[in-house]
C-alpha cells in the first residue's frame, strides 16, 4: 500500500461490502451487521450525537444518485469516502475525497428502481456510517 489515506479508503469500501452482503435479514427486512463497527442515525454506539454531520444524505433524480456528508474538511478530520453499494453489499460506485475538497459529495448513475441500496460515508476520525434508501 502507497500510502494510509489509501489503505483507509480501500478498507472502508471493503468493510461495506463484507458487512451489508455477510449481514442478515431481519424481521423488518433490514440487513443487520455488527453495531460499533458501523453507524446509523438509530445505531450511533460510541459517537453519540455525531450522526448529523456524518450520516450520509441522499438525493435521487431521474438520472443519479446524489450523496452528500455535512461535514467540514480539514486537514485533520475530514470524509474520507462515500461508497453506494446495492441490498446485496454489491459496489455500484465509490469516491475517496481529499482533506482539501471543500466538500464531501459524490455523483452516480442512477441503477434501475424498486431496489434497496446503501451509502457509506467514512470519516478519517469517526468511521464508517451508513444510510439505507429505496428507489
Amino acid at each position: 500500500m502507497t500510502s494510509r489515506r489509501k489503505f483507509m479508503a480501500m478498507s472502508a469500501a471493503a468493510v461495506a461490502g463484507t458487512l451489508l452482503a455477510g449481514g442478515s435479514a431481519s424481521a423488518d427486512d433490514e440487513l443487520e451487521f455488527p453495531y460499533n463497527v458501523a453507524f446509523t442515525k438509530k445505531h450511533q454506539g460510541h459517537w453519540e450525537g455525531k450522526a448529523g454531520s456524518h450520516v450520509p444524505e441522499i438525493e435521487v433524480t431521474d438520472t443519479e444518485i446524489i450523496i452528500t456528508t455535512p461535514h467540514p474538511m480539514s486537514e485533520s478530520h475530514y470524509i474520507v469516502r462515500h461508497t453506494l453499494v446495492d441490498s446485496k453489499g454489491n459496489p455500484i460506485g465509490a469516491h475517496t475525497f481529499a482533506p482539501t475538497d471543500k466538500y464531501a459529495v459524490s455523483r452516480y448513475p442512477r441503477p434501475s428502481k424498486g431496489k434497496k441500496f446503501y451509502a457509506t460515508s467514512f470519516c478519517n476520525l469517526h468511521d464508517l456510517w451508513v444510510e439505507k434508501f429505496k428507489i
